[in-house]
């Protein structure tokens, strides 16, 4: 039995098709949600505060607090149990389904812009002379968070293509080098998960090319 890759039908004829790299996925969808549900705690009595000029910012209790730690908790341990989830979907080598990655990329687009603009928020709040000094704390954990919530939808298919990559032993495309390289910075990854994706079918359709050949 030769390498197992997938070539667009079954990975192996002797095998059972597995669906971990499907799951990952989901999984990242359900923590998604999750991290909306946790914004929407936060951006309720903060734009209150700002935009409505009411007194909001009093109704963030410990319960509220709570919550959002607890829903940030579960988003992180979703993103956990999708990172391993996609490390054996790859080494299975199963089909990635790369397009699932561009759509969880457009729905997360609302949700950066309005967490963006709630640390800038939480910024401009503590420019007063008793909380100026957690101001880089605050940029610090925004800066780490917002790059972890993208770096989340961004790892499965990293992971994936390098793994496909050595197992094909075929040379990458350009197209998907500088879509893995795209998947590290903010904006332009959902851009990279076009071209990886572009990329891998156009490998795929190559691979099964050389296979009827031969």
């Amino acid at each position: 039995m030769g390498m197992e890759v997938y070539t667009g039908n079954i990975i192996s004829a002797q095998k059972e098709p597995t669906h971990f790299m499907k799951a990952s996925k989901i999984v990242i969808l359900v923590a998604v949600a999750v991290l909306y549900a946790m914004q929407m705690t936060i951006a309720i009595p903060l734009f209150g505060a700002f935009v409505l000029e009411t007194n909001q910012l009093g109704e963030m209790n410990d319960a509220r607090l709570a919550a959002i730690g607890i829903l940030l908790c579960i988003a992180l341990v979703l993103d956990l149990v999708s990172f391993i989830l996609a490390i054996i979907g790859s080494a299975k080598q199963e089909e990635p389904h790369t397009k699932m990655t561009i759509v969880i990329k457009a729905i997360m687009i609302p949700f950066f812009l309005i967490n963006v603009t709630i640390w800038c928020l939480s910024v401009l709040a503590e420019f007063n002379p008793f909380l100026m000094i957690a101001i880089p704390l605050t940029i610090f954990l925004g800066v780490v968070l917002t790059y972890l919530y993208m770096f989340m939808t961004s790892w499965p298919d990293i992971i994936y293509m390098i793994i496909f990559t050595i197992k094909s032993k075929r040379r990458p495309k350009a197209g998907m080098v500088l879509g893995i390289i795209l998947e590290f910075f903010f904006v332009v990854d959902i851009i990279g998960s076009i071209l990886i994706h572009r990329a891998y079918k156009k490998t795929i359709e190559e691979m099964n090319g050389s296979e009827q050949i031969t």
